[in-house]
């Protein structure tokens, strides 16, 4: 009688812990995906900004350097990979449409 009395404690306690540790497993998890989409979010916004800058450094020039061609479509790529759909696809054509020509 006591045995099963001591096994049921026993029993009821480990259910509490393991109950606890899943808990904060996943409160921890859901936390990580936060702090996930929040350096996506920051990614995306480095990307766009950097093919803006690009953008406006070639488009009055009327050329674009082959470095600078193959990079923003790098760029563009994990842009567009990152779920980015702004007004970057309107001027990414317009870059590559530039003429290649060394500075």
């Amino acid at each position: 009688m006591i045995d099963e009395i001591v096994l049921k404690i026993i029993l009821t306690i480990v259910g509490f812990i393991v109950t606890g540790i899943l808990g904060y497993l996943v409160a921890k998890l859901k936390e990580r995906k936060k702090n996930d989409r929040n350096i996506e979010k920051a990614l995306k916004c480095l990307l766009r900004s950097s093919i803006t800058k690009i953008y406006y450094e070639y488009v009055p020039k009327g050329f674009i350097p082959q470095y600078e061609k193959e990079n923003v479509t790098y760029l563009y790529t994990q842009y567009k990979e990152l779920g980015g759909n702004s007004y970057i696809c309107q001027i990414y054509p317009e870059i590559m449409n530039l003429p290649i020509k060394s500075n």
